[in-house]
């Protein structure tokens, strides 16, 4: 138990480091989200908002949009959300059947164990989200993409990309315009 405690307390550090370290790079005003994002648990059910607006639907977007469909993005992002549940379940099996905890330390445990993992996922996306720019960038002219990447940019909250790794499925704007045109 003390582990579990001295876990949650380190997390809640981290986190506060991680708002002041994002306010500080990007001069965004945190909010009551961020407040949100600190509290162990309470942070799993608020997502990060990625849009100032919405960015306008070009020949890019839906060139983006038709990359994930022809490379399967969907079913392989489902895969890997039914393998992550399954991986959950035995979390919370273990720590019940092996331990003998009670479900609400199981589901604390749960939540410790989802953080590294939610990295994992969230990289995999970003993995993903490349690869459809890709697809989208060799299927329109390059002045198209440039110009909807630009607009993606000046439509996303500016994130920094660790802290959106830690949050988003998305990578930042600006990480996908420098990997397609290297800017």
């Amino acid at each position: 138990m003390i582990w579990l405690i001295t876990l949650l307390i380190m997390e809640v550090i981290l986190r506060i480091v991680l708002e002041i370290r994002e306010r500080r790079a990007t001069q965004m005003p945190g909010g009551f989200l961020a407040i949100l994002r600190v509290i162990p648990l309470v942070n799993d059910f608020f997502p990060l908002p990625e849009n100032r607006k919405e960015p306008e639907v070009g020949k890019f977007v839906a060139a983006h949009e038709e990359g994930h469909k022809k490379l399967h993005h969907a079913a392989l992002r489902n895969l890997v959300k039914v393998i992550m549940l399954l991986l959950s379940l035995g979390v919370i099996a273990l720590v019940i059947g092996r331990y003998g905890m009670p479900f609400w330390v199981a589901i604390i445990w749960l939540h410790l164990v989802a953080i590294p993992g939610r990295v994992i996922f969230h990289t995999y996306c970003w993995g993903q989200e490349f690869e459809a720019d890709q697809y989208a960038f060799e299927h329109v002219e390059r002045n198209i993409a440039k110009n909807a990447l630009r607009n993606l940019v000046e439509c996303e909250i500016p994130y920094t990309p660790i802290f959106a790794l830690i949050y988003r499925e998305h990578p930042t704007a600006a990480l996908r315009r420098k990997k397609l045109l290297g800017k």
